[in-house]
């Protein structure tokens, strides 16, 4: 059973919101971002299974600041 643990979050000024999580599936782990609309509808999620926490935060912050976008 995966368990997932809220690290962080980063607004966008429309109320947006990417939250970070620590998934863990036994010794295994990794990092996913939940990104939400201002009515907390998600509209996508992405895993990063080989990345440091400091490389996901920097992806979170990236799209609040509209740097990044999602694709699909």
């Amino acid at each position: 059973m995966n368990n997932r643990r809220l690290l962080s979050e980063h607004y966008k000024p429309d109320g947006s919101c990417a939250q970070i999580f620590r998934v863990t599936n036994g010794d295994q782990g990794f990092y996913s971002i939940t990104f939400s609309d201002p009515q907390g509808y998600s509209l996508a999620q992405e895993d990063y299974p080989h990345k440091a926490l400091g490389y996901v935060e920097d992806a979170a912050e990236n799209w609040a600041l509209g740097i990044k976008l999602l694709l699909g």
